[in-house]
């Protein structure tokens, strides 16, 4: 499935729609489900806030592929790109947050940090200015 929004916040509703319709069919489980929805929504306000600087004028084109028992979601757009020592570092984060002390968490990169916790693999690149961002989550089969 391929679907094209604006690069707004109130886009995140239809993002929503259209992942429960992709998976519906594949049967996967809730846990892997919400896991993945999860890290969509934080790719697409990051790059909403961060990509594009809150210009809906440009557009997020997302792409959802089932294959090999692997759920994978790209975001493409224009935007600017994600700092390379955010990716590295697994986090985007100077530091790890304690669990239990709310006030070391930061103000900025707890998304990220959501991301990669919540899907199997993170695959960045950039190619003629488009940003790929491609999220995958490894679903288990039934038995």
């Amino acid at each position: 499935m391929k679907i094209c929004l604006p690069a707004s916040l109130s886009s995140l509703l239809v993002l929503h729609e259209k992942l429960i319709q992709f998976i519906h069919p594949l049967e996967i489980d809730s846990s892997s489900s919400y896991a993945m929805e999860l890290a969509l929504n934080e790719a697409f306000i990051n790059i909403v806030k961060h990509g594009v600087n809150y210009d809906s004028t440009q557009n997020i084109t997302i792409i959802m592929q089932y294959d090999n028992h692997q759920l994978a979601v790209t975001l493409q757009d224009k935007g600017k790109p994600i700092p390379t020592e955010f990716l590295q570092n697994k986090s985007g984060l100077s530091h790890m947050p304690e669990l239990l002390a709310p006030d070391s968490w930061p103000e900025n990169g707890m998304g990220l940090m959501m991301m990669f916790n919540a899907v199997d693999d993170i695959s960045y690149t950039v190619k003629e200015g488009v940003n790929y961002l491609s999220l995958i989550k490894r679903i288990e089969e039934k038995t």
